[in-house]
């Protein structure tokens, strides 16, 4: 003890602590969506079978037929109206910046909704809504939506979107919305790439985690030596 009160860098000791703390949990927060990733591609390689459900089921807690990654197809799909469209932002497609193109549609004979997200379109063509036109087949895998977090908030009246957040689009649009969305993964639009779920854009989440970790462990260095602690 009376050696840290005798450190001759204080500031540099306690400041310099608390960036490592950061540095760690940045590092621990990358690992965790590393480990995420691969839970979530195992669960892809794990319910391959499509199975026929309604829009109706996807309002139920029917854990049997309805659940997270279950490859599905939507009966009755020809009294699907589209309702709204938005652009996901900030989706990178082998290089190349894009969006995804998220449609809200409705059952003709009901007020259930279904959220779906079509697949991957470049930048230039944003303004060509000409991919919407083609037949769909509502083919593809239930996710789960995203949750409000820290970074850009999405912006209530405007056609892009930074996440498929179930209650942000539920107040945008009044209405309620299944336990979970679509992503296609077959015949997905005119110009509308399918989302490859099963092979995923490879995010380089474990090498970011050790990159903070190796931060870290710089840092503590250079504040014990500067404090003659080793």
């Amino acid at each position: 003890m009376d050696k840290l009160n005798n450190i001759p860098h204080k500031i540099l000791f306690y400041f310099g602590l608390l960036v490592v703390f950061i540095f760690l949990g940045l590092s621990y927060w990358q690992f965790s969506s590393f480990q995420n990733d691969n839970a979530a591609l195992e669960q892809f390689k794990n319910t391959n079978l499509s199975s026929p459900i309604t829009i109706e089921d996807l309002y139920l807690d029917n854990s049997d037929e309805v659940f997270e990654f279950n490859k599905v197809v939507i009966k009755d799909n020809n009294n699907l109206v589209k309702k709204r469209t938005w652009y996901l932002r900030s989706r990178v497609n082998n290089g190349v910046n894009g969006y995804h193109l998220i449609n809200l549609y409705k059952d003709k004979d009901t007020d259930n909704h279904l959220i779906v997200n079509n697949g991957w379109i470049p930048l230039d063509k944003n303004e060509n809504k000409s991919f919407s036109n083609q037949e769909i087949v509502f083919v593809g895998r239930l996710i789960k939506y995203d949750q409000q977090s820290f970074g850009q908030d999405d912006i209530p009246n405007s056609e892009y979107l930074f996440r498929i957040d179930k209650n942000f689009i539920e107040n945008e649009v009044n209405v309620i919305l299944p336990n979970y969305y679509l992503t296609l993964t077959e015949t997905c639009g005119s110009g509308v790439e399918c989302i490859n779920l099963e092979e995923p854009y490879d995010a380089p989440h474990l090498s970011y985690a050790l990159q903070w970790l190796f931060f870290a462990l710089c840092l503590i260095v250079v504040i014990f030596r500067k404090n003659n602690l080793i």
